[in-house]
């Protein structure tokens, strides 16, 4: 409600709201750090994967040569021993003592 009192006049206000931002300019910034991007992943895959793309470095031969020693190992008479008792499963063994 107005005050019946208020001398003050009415002004007509007028808001104008300018949402053009234009046609070009800004932006740019988000390009250049793109385009430095894929020069830098290009070129860390260069060094990654670059012996796979450029051929390596070179067609050597590689030998290797293991020569193990002789070793005689006597054969041992082992009696044969019954793992499990009949009816069961065996006992475990008893804890050591200290």
């Amino acid at each position: 409600m107005t005050d019946p009192h208020d001398t003050r006049p009415e002004r007509d206000r007028t808001v104008i709201v300018n949402n053009d931002r234009g046609g070009g300019g800004g932006g740019g910034s988000g390009w250049l750090i793109a385009g430095l991007l894929i020069v830098v992943i290009v070129v860390g895959g260069y060094f990654l994967f670059g012996d796979r793309l450029t051929g390596g470095a070179g067609g050597g031969d590689t030998n290797v040569t293991i020569d193990a020693p002789d070793v005689n190992v006597p054969d041992v008479d082992m009696p044969d021993v019954d793992v499990a008792p009949e009816g069961g499963n065996a006992a475990p063994a008893p804890a050591p003592a200290n």
